[in-house]
């Protein structure tokens, strides 16, 4: 029986076979090289197709592992930067609902401050939140929206038999200028008798408004005691359409 650990004449031969021609590849042309591939045995090609594939990994193997080049680290570093520079901001946006623990009271125009960015169905992306005010942090071109509800039960009280002036207030404050506008405004005088046992009435305000980073946003309302406070009816918010010319 055969010692594994010999290795056969034949083997011997085909080694001796390519590393011969390795060292004379360049004094062979193409043609010849060719020709003496077909000449060759078929257990020399397996050996020489096995070690040319073992010679290709190893190679793969230690580039792998090798350390990037230094143009090329550069180049990787610029590009993740031109990418954080150009990549776009988050579009802002903003719905806050009524803080229901926190209504104020009074009759006429009042500041609703305590509003929820986080609870429920309200939510605040790229702008600002802060001591009831909705701050804007980009400057573009915000569709702002108001929606107010009303209401009343005979069993929370009898109500003024004078009218009721319910209404409500979008006011924009720039603090650099020191300037509040309103920017839109909704209401109506109704008169909530005690013959009716339940009263409702809802204020809806919208509109497209040119706005500036750090340029606030806030709501007042009249009679602000009579406020539904569920989340679908009293909430305020707004999203930025487009940038600025």
């Amino acid at each position: 029986q055969m010692d594994p650990t010999r290795i056969s004449k034949e083997h011997a031969h085909c080694v001796r076979t390519l590393f011969g021609h390795q060292e004379n590849t360049d004094l062979h042309d193409t043609s010849f090289e060719n020709q003496e591939a077909k000449l060759m045995p078929e257990s020399c090609r397996s050996m020489k197709q096995a070690l040319q594939r073992a010679v290709q990994k190893e190679v793969q193997r230690v580039m792998g592992r090798a350390p990037p080049r230094p143009e090329k680290a550069a180049m990787e570093a610029l590009g993740m930067d031109l990418y954080k520079r150009n990549k776009p901001e988050k579009q802002p946006f903003a719905h806050l609902i009524i803080d229901d623990k926190n209504i104020p009271s009074g009759t006429r125009k009042v500041n609703l401050t305590s509003w929820h960015h986080d609870k429920g169905q309200a939510n605040l992306s790229n702008m600002t939140f802060n001591d009831g005010k909705l701050i804007v942090n980009q400057d573009g071109f915000y569709y702002l929206y108001a929606n107010i509800c009303f209401r009343h039960h005979e069993t929370s009280g009898n109500l003024t038999k004078r009218g009721l002036q319910l209404m409500v207030y979008m006011t924009k404050t720039n603090l650099k200028i020191r300037r509040s506008d309103v920017l839109m405004k909704g209401g109506s005088t109704k008169y909530w008798s005690g013959n009716s046992e339940f009263h409702f009435y809802s204020v809806n305000v919208g509109g497209f408004f040119k706005l500036k980073s750090g340029e606030m946003i806030s709501i007042q309302v009249s009679n602000p005691l009579l406020l539904d406070s569920s989340q679908e009816a009293t909430y305020f918010g707004a999203f930025k359409v487009r940038d600025l010319d």
